[in-house]
């Protein structure tokens, strides 16, 4: 089976080569000549690696998707064997000790919260014309060098939501092909799991996907279609972003140029000038599409308020610290009945009586209840479950977006499976208001 990433692989002429790398970068690019495709590139089925020789990471995965050809029905948790990528070599890819509970001298264990996340997902690789081709596939996924240290809260949640929910099930392609860069994206002040005073490996602050693919568009000049993320896993990087509008643990869809500010990754020019999201407006077009504020960061929801055109209309975003009426907690948990014991409530920061008309409060799936009536200065109002419509709050991890009556974003929450766990049975969930 042909392996490595396939640049032409969308068709119709649509060539997207792999992405390079800035000054800075440039010099921690892991070189093997004679080893490494073109010195550099490690390549699986389907899917194609870049490596940092400092972090002993991965730089980005690039793979491809044929969603027409990918296994429906993916095993869930079993015995998986993660092995080392021998043309890469074991001292510049992190093993299993950096992502493994340890124990102290004392005797105490200490947990380790970062999961081997998986880069290019298994699920969204496991794709061949026999079920031999796609396990062959998925299989070749649990490789060290594919991984990176991603929370437990992040890989089992909103990252697994990213790639089920949007990548592998997204329908705005005309003919299911995709090709995907994805990656880990670090900061200025990072975290380390520290075995040793010698022996480190640094924590990324967040991660990105960019998702290419052929439009349904007839206009060879908009057959491209091209859309960026980026989720957070530690609040230092957020300082780097233009205006405190970002949470942890919360799929944002962003613009390539800070993409690859963040990442010192160079896309190909084709895909910044495809990319519907503003890195720098002028006052005429922000008015035009009610734009707020750029570059855009746009928190998303699954595929219901994604940005596909240049043309889209947005919603004013206010920053998280301007916010007037937060979700400020939810009884998740309760005790006794599930159904009936959820509440969610709701608090008017500001200083006059605003109203709730027509606001909407909408689930991860879609469910979501009406909003009515006022709610005044330095009030709350709790939504107990008779009034919560079809909204549902799930135990195993959640989120939550408030919409005004003009469709526009005014906050959003998530929580994780780990995080529920962690708290007693009966007490309400606080959703931290950053900014």
């Amino acid at each position: 089976m042909a392996k490595g990433y396939k640049p032409d692989f969308i068709g119709d002429g649509i060539h997207i080569p792999l992405p390079t790398f800035g000054p800075k970068l440039r010099g921690s690019v892991l070189r093997k000549p004679g080893i490494l495709r073109d010195e550099i590139y490690a390549d699986h089925i389907h899917f194609t690696l870049l490596m940092n020789k400092n972090t002993r990471s991965l730089i980005y995965s690039a793979y491809n998707i044929d969603q027409n050809l990918l296994k429906t029905k993916v095993p869930g948790k079993g015995k998986r064997t993660w092995k080392k990528d021998a043309k890469i070599g074991a001292k510049f890819q992190l093993g299993n000790k950096y992502y493994a509970d340890r124990t102290t001298a004392s005797g105490e264990k200490l947990p380790n919260p970062y999961d081997k996340g998986h880069m290019a997902m298994r699920a969204n690789t496991m794709w061949g014309k026999t079920k031999a081709d796609a396990d062959a596939a998925g299989k070749a996924t649990f490789n060290y060098a594919n991984a990176a240290l991603q929370h437990m809260n992040l890989n089992r949640d909103e990252w697994k939501e990213l790639e089920l929910g949007i990548v592998r099930e997204f329908t705005h392609d005309a003919n299911d092909k995709l090709s995907v860069f994805t990656g880990p994206i670090y900061g200025d002040l990072d975290r380390f799991i520290n075995l040793s005073d010698t022996d480190n490996a640094r924590v990324p602050a967040g991660f990105f996907k960019v998702l290419c693919y052929r439009t349904k568009l007839d206009d060879p000049a908009q057959q491209l279609g091209v859309l960026a993320f980026a989720i957070f896993q530690d609040t230092e990087i957020l300082r780097d972003l233009r205006g405190p509008t970002i949470k942890t643990e919360r799929r944002y869809q962003v613009t390539i140029t800070q993409l690859q500010a963040m990442t010192g990754i160079r896309f190909a020019k084709q895909l910044r000038e495809r990319n519907p999201l503003i890195f720098e407006g002028d006052t005429v077009r922000n008015a035009e599409l009610n734009i707020p504020k750029t570059p855009e960061v746009i928190p998303i929801e699954g595929t219901q308020n994604l940005i596909a055109n240049h043309a889209d209309p947005r919603c004013d975003i206010r920053e998280l610290s301007a916010r007037e009426i937060i979700i400020q907690a939810a009884m998740i948990n309760p005790k006794g009945n599930e159904t009936t014991g959820e509440w969610i409530s709701l608090f008017n920061r500001s200083v006059g009586k605003k109203s709730l008309k027509n606001w909407k409060l909408i689930d991860a799936k879609g469910r979501q209840t009406v909003l009515s009536g006022n709610l005044e200065a330095g009030q709350s109002l709790r939504l107990a479950s008779r009034d919560m419509g079809t909204l549902k709050l799930g135990n195993s991890g959640g989120s939550l977006m408030l919409y005004n009556q003009k469709g526009c974003i005014i906050d959003h929450v998530t929580w994780g499976k780990n995080q529920i766990k962690t708290a007693p049975e009966g007490l309400a969930f606080v959703f931290a208001q950053q900014g």
